[in-house]
């Protein structure tokens, strides 16, 4: 007779370093990992209860799968999904930067909130023409105020050049001889518009899947945006 070992590592670090840590009232065997100190199981009952697939439900959403396709696949419910990107939107920061940046392109794409015409909502958002790193972004509607709010957020940093299209509160809010208007220096922006459609199933020109909420809408941008630079 022989025995099969299961190598058990951690589901939240990868880690090996981990130690047996008593049993769960339901019988089953507790860890606890001795590099991140967090507890979990090696087989859970229920599937919102699993870190593994709490991972998953997160990477699925930032690769153009809706709430009720993650549930469905991973065999949760929908509000289980909502809760998992819920908490996992508040360990997200909008992006922070500092110091000099010679060109920064600046443009805003439309989605909604709701209802397809009362809900309409802008992203604006400013990213380096150089490393592509997206310095700040700000959702409102197509108008100075939320311009304003994207330019408040770029106070902090030197930038020599901007390039925007010609949208009129550019144009008041942007120091003139910064300001360049044109197609020139867009595209590479245009494109990233791209990838937020296609990654983000919500922000797809034609789709049945979109945002019920403002936080729900502002998190899915942010995660994506925190990822993207992170990358």
């Amino acid at each position: 007779m022989s025995k099969v070992l299961t190598k058990v590592v951690c589901p939240h670090c990868d880690s090996a370093n981990i130690k047996k840590n008593g049993i769960k009232s339901n019988g089953k065997q507790n860890f606890y990992c001795k590099d991140c100190h967090r507890q979990f199981q090696q087989f859970y009952k229920y599937n919102g209860a699993n870190p593994l697939l709490k991972k998953q439900v997160c990477e699925m959403s930032m690769c153009a799968s809706g709430i009720r396709d993650i549930a469905k696949v991973l065999k949760m419910s929908a509000v289980t999904v909502i809760l998992i990107l819920r908490i996992w939107f508040k360990s997200h920061e909008e992006p922070s930067f500092e110091g000099l940046f010679e060109e920064v392109i600046i443009d805003e794409m439309w989605s909604w909130v709701g209802k397809r015409k009362e809900g309409k909502r802008w992203v604006w958002y400013a990213q380096c023409a150089k490393s592509g790193k997206i310095l700040a972004f700000q959702i409102g509607k197509r108008n100075d105020k939320t311009c304003k709010k994207l330019m408040k957020k770029l106070a902090n940093l030197t930038i020599h050049k901007y390039y925007t299209d010609d949208w009129a509160s550019y144009k008041k809010h942007i120091p003139k001889e910064k300001h360049i208007v044109g197609k020139a220096k867009t595209q590479k922006i245009e494109r990233q518009n791209l990838n937020f459609r296609t990654h983000i199933k919500r922000l797809c020109r034609k789709t049945i899947c979109f945002s019920k909420k403002d936080d729900m809408h502002y998190g899915f941008i942010k995660a994506y945006i925190w990822r993207k630079n992170a990358a």
